[in-house]
């Protein structure tokens, strides 16, 4: 079977759980802290391998503990871990608070995510060529993600691009995205209008066929050219909102390669999604398989 690439950011995250989100000039006590492997590239590597063994990573990390760990990891999870490489530049690392009810900010130094650059992407030229699936988002430099997005597109391999961290897009990028999945704030960013409807309509106008837009507790929008219509999701105690996003990309994509109903691709995605908000961190929080398909059964 080809394989779901996945090309993007491989992190430590460092989370503290306090009461309420610090402001500016303010120190907090944290009543908890948890180390765990983050980024959104890998957690949505992660997040696919829930359902998949044919996944595989294009990425960068430090040689240094860190990445030694992340890399390690990976590879036990089942990953195809052969196109992660290491550099000197030290790990990429996030920063993140958790609040009550789940509410969190995040703060990320790429490090060796950075190193990513067009030259790494142009040297698996044929590895992307051959993929079932390409999976993006932004935290390599755009560059990368560009041309990655350029070299599926000629060889008719569908592109699944998250827009995290939101960042302008190119018309070139757009044209060559086949899923574009931005949550509610990056739609406003990318389109300038706060009307979840008509920006998701100006992105399919630019030439995404399909243009889900995540919206949380409430599920996913879905536009496309015979759809539109909200794919409600699932209700849980929502603990850690860090990861969901990635975990709603990673499972959405396996659906997508084994050519799942696009509704009900959503829905499993929706349900890894939810699973993932009732524990902490990113990788850590993951569902199993029997846990997602135990939560679709209930719908």
């Amino acid at each position: 079977m080809k394989k779901i690439l996945v090309i993007g950011s491989i992190n430590m995250d460092f989370t503290a759980l306090v009461k309420e989100l610090p402001l500016p000039g303010e120190t907090l006590i944290a009543h908890g802290f948890k180390m765990s492997g983050g980024g959104k590239g890998a957690n949505q590597a992660l997040a696919a391998a829930i359902f998949s063994q044919d996944v595989q990573m294009i990425g960068r990390v430090g040689n240094d503990p860190s990445g030694i760990s992340l890399h390690q990891k990976m590879e036990a999870k089942g990953l195809d871990v052969s196109s992660v490489g290491f550099c000197e530049v030290p790990t990429g690392n996030a920063l993140i608070n958790v609040a009550q009810k789940g509410k969190n900010t995040i703060v990320v130094f790429p490090g060796a995510n950075h190193e990513v650059t067009p030259q790494v992407i142009q040297s698996y030229t044929s590895v992307i060529q051959q993929a079932a699936l390409v999976v993006l988002q932004l935290e390599i430099p755009m560059e990368s993600v560009e041309l990655a997005a350029k070299i599926a597109y000629e060889a008719q391999v569908p592109v699944l691009l998250n827009p995290a961290p939101a960042a302008p897009l190119s018309n070139e990028l757009l044209k060559h995205s086949t899923y574009i999945t931005p949550n509610e704030t990056e739609l406003a960013k990318l389109t300038g209008t706060n009307s979840i409807e008509l920006g998701a309509s100006l992105l399919h106008a630019k030439g995404v066929p399909y243009v889900i837009v995540t919206l949380g507790s409430e599920g996913c929008y879905l536009h496309t050219q015979q759809l539109k219509e909200i794919i409600p999701t699932f209700s849980v105690n929502a603990l850690d909102t860090t990861a969901a996003g990635d975990a709603f990309n990673g499972a959405l994509a396996v659906a997508i390669a084994q050519a799942l109903p696009i509704k009900e691709a959503l829905k499993r995605a929706n349900a890894t999604g939810a699973l993932t908000t009732t524990r902490l961190g990113a990788q850590e929080a993951l569902p199993s398989l029997e846990e997602v398909e135990g939560l679709l059964k209930q719908a």
